[in-house]
C-alpha cells in the first residue's frame, strides 16, 4: 500500500506528493500548502485547498487506509506499508480548519562513515558512540521531525554485536534495521473494538522479551533510543 492509493482524493497536491525531491507535504487549517525539499520548507503559493474539499479528502483517505477520522475521533495517524505517514487533525481540535501532513518514506540509508563524510558526525563523535555501544551504555537520540534521528539509529545498529538479539519497539514502524537476530513490535492506538497496545505493553515477559542478552531500539515521539540488557 503506497501513497498512490490516496492520491485520487488529494489531486490539488498530487504533483507535490509524486515529486521525488519533496519529503513532506503540509496543509494548514487555513488551506495554505507548504512542502519540504532538501530540508527547507517552502510555500506552494500557486494553490490552496478549500476546507470542505480537504475534510472530505481526509475522511475518504482514512477509509481507504482502514482508519477512521470524525468529530468523535478527530486525529488520524496512519502508516502505509511503504513507510510513509499520513497525519490529519479535524476541527475543533485543529483551529481554523483541517490540518494534513504527509511524510514520505525515505529509502536512502547512510552508513556511519557516510554520516561522517557528509558532516552529520565528526570522527571523534562517531568513536564515542561506538565505544558507548561496546560498553553497552544506553543512548538517547532526540530531535525534531526530519533532523536525522532515524538515520543515525539505523547507522549505529551496525556496531551492535552480531551474536546479540535485537528487539525493535516502535510507536509507528519506521526503522529499517539490518540484523539477523531481530524481532519487531509496533504499538497500536485504540481502535473500534480493539484496545490500545503501548510501547510499555511491548516490553516484558508477556511479549517474549525475557532476561537475555539483547538490545532494544525504541522509537517514540522525538526520542529513539538504544538500550542494552546484560
Amino acid at each position: 500500500m503506497s501513497l498512490e492509493l490516496i492520491l485520487p482524493f488529494l489531486q490539488p497536491i498530487a504533483d507535490l506528493i509524486r515529486d521525488a525531491s519533496i519529503s513532506e507535504v503540509m496543509v494548514n487549517g487555513s488551506g495554505r500548502i507548504f512542502f519540504e525539499r532538501a530540508g527547507r520548507l517552502q510555500a506552494a503559493t500557486d494553490r490552496t485547498i478549500r476546507e470542505h474539499h480537504l475534510r472530505v479528502a481526509v475522511q475518504n483517505a482514512a477509509r481507504v487506509l482502514g482508519e477512521d477520522i470524525s468529530e468523535e475521533r478527530p486525529i488520524l495517524d496512519a502508516r502505509l506499508s511503504d513507510g510513509s505517514r499520513v497525519a490529519a487533525v479535524l476541527p475543533p481540535v485543529s483551529l481554523g480548519g483541517t490540518t494534513l501532513t504527509i511524510r514520505k518514506f525515505q529509502s536512502q540509508q547512510f552508513t556511519a562513515d557516510e554520516l561522517v563524510r557528509i558532516g552529520t558526525l565528526t570522527t571523534d563523535q562517531l568513536q564515542i558512540l561506538r565505544q558507548a555501544i561496546h560498553a553497552r551504555d544506553n543512548i538517547l537520540i532526540s530531535g525534531g521531525t526530519g533532523t536525522g534521528k532515524t538515520t543515525l539509529l539505523n547507522a549505529l545498529v551496525a556496531f551492535m554485536p552480531a551474536d546479540d538479539r535485537l528487539a525493535l519497539l516502535e510507536d509507528t514502524a519506521e526503522l529499517q534495521l539490518d540484523a539477523d537476530n531481530l524481532f519487531r513490535f509496533e504499538a497500536r492506538r485504540e481502535q473500534a473494538g480493539l484496545p490500545a497496545i503501548t510501547i510499555r505493553d511491548c516490553c516484558g515477559p508477556r511479549c517474549g522479551i525475557g532476561p537475555i542478552a539483547s538490545w532494544s531500539a525504541k522509537s517514540g515521539v522525538g526520542k529513539p533510543s538504544i538500550s542494552s540488557r546484560p
